[in-house]
């Protein structure tokens, strides 16, 4: 208990982001779960959060496999800045995003966005515009073939479409936000192509993305019939400075907790323990490998 007794901070981008709910999740599963006092402590975002995560100033961290890849290694938006002390802790859940458009649009593929407006730019969200960027590129288009609308950030992006601004957007299936949209206008995402060069244009602008297969529910507004989408990783990281014994707890209370964490955050309902131990190179933390080690769970690609 000792190992245990100091608060764990957890780093995350300001409230109301996805990053914050996230880390709240977090923070009340390792209080209720496991005993850990943990809380919550927001910065202006990632990009923010990573170094303090890195330094130690703050013990765990939340983002995309690709922020974290990138700060790891001094690539993309931490260029020359490699933050070497980072580890991941575990893979919790995919996220689900595509392009979409209204009910009414002649837009039927990818292909057929050439020429149209989209919602771009996305200034305080820049790893969305990545997303943008690797869906086009799943069919060899680029933002060069089609007419950007410049927005801040995805919500933004959302009501330019409303508004007949943008011809075609982009959000995370299941976001309140799209259901908004399809209940004012009606929306339809549009697949992706499944195909080996599609995925290879996906990761040529999004290493750590891979395309998966979105079938129709109730919680994914806008999905008419079976599609495939993009998805890529979120994660929990530390830094190496986090005691093993306390890395490899609270790994274990995130491996056995998925109904709790599931109840604070729903996309922890999609967590698969089996992948949590995911080779997204960056390494993992000691404490980590030792809990997987311990429970024969083999680190998957």
């Amino acid at each position: 208990a000792a190992a245990h007794a100091q608060p764990v901070g957890i780093s995350t981008s300001p409230q109301g982001t996805l990053t914050y709910a996230v880390g709240a999740a977090v923070a009340k599963v390792l209080n209720e779960a496991g005993g850990i006092q943990a809380r919550v402590q927001p910065s202006s975002g990632t990009g923010a959060g990573i170094p303090l995560v890195e330094s130690g100033e703050i013990d765990l961290g939340l983002a995309n496999t690709l922020e974290l890849y990138d700060a790891y290694h001094g690539v993309g938006t931490f260029d020359g800045r490699p933050n070497k002390s980072l580890r991941t802790i575990a893979v919790v859940f995919p996220i689900k995003v595509g392009l979409f458009v209204r009910n009414d649009s002649p837009i039927k593929s990818i292909k057929d966005m050439k020429g149209h407006s989209v919602a771009y730019g996305f200034t305080s969200q820049e790893i969305i515009k990545k997303t943008v960027d690797a869906m086009l590129a799943s069919e060899g288009l680029s933002i060069k073939d089609l007419k950007p609308v410049l927005v801040p950030n995805l919500v933004r992006g959302v009501d330019e479409l409303i508004g007949g601004r943008a011809d075609i957007t982009t959000f995370a299936l299941g976001g309140g936000k799209v259901s908004e949209v399809d209940a004012a206008v009606g929306i339809r995402f549009v697949t992706l192509p499944n195909t080996p060069e599609a995925l290879a244009g996906l990761k040529k602008e999004f290493r750590t993305a891979y395309i998966a297969k979105a079938e129709p529910s109730p919680r994914y507004a806008g999905v008419k019939e079976p599609i495939y989408i993009m998805q890529y990783d979120y994660t929990v990281f530390a830094s190496s400075k986090v005691k093993p014994e306390v890395a490899k707890k609270i790994t274990d209370i995130l491996a056995n907790n998925k109904d709790a964490l599931g109840n604070a955050h729903p996309l922890f309902k999609a967590m698969d323990v089996a992948r949590m131990y995911n080779d997204i190179e960056v390494p993992y933390h000691d404490g980590a490998k030792a809990y997987f080690g311990e429970k024969s769970i083999k680190e998957t690609k």
